[in-house]
């Protein structure tokens, strides 16, 4: 799995013939699981409080038939 708090593609691509080089190579030709846009705002004070920084991490995407993409809830579970 690969999360950033953004899109993990410059945009405009500068990549020629392919408008998003990364999730191309991450998800056609690697098999990884994408997140974007991942909101880490709630979960560093928690962390902090916590005295942790490791956790388990469980996201259930939505099983849409011929989909490429889902809104996910992610759990960090402490």
């Amino acid at each position: 799995m690969l999360g950033s708090d953004g899109n993990k593609d410059t945009a405009p691509s500068t990549t020629q013939g392919g408008a998003f080089p990364v999730h191309v190579l991450a998800v056609h030709a690697m098999g990884l699981h994408l997140l974007d846009y991942v909101r880490f705002e709630d979960l560093a004070p928690i962390c902090v409080r916590e005295g942790r920084w490791s956790f388990l991490c469980v996201i259930a995407p939505l099983r849409l038939p011929s989909a490429t993409g889902s809104p996910v809830n992610p759990l960090a579970v402490l």
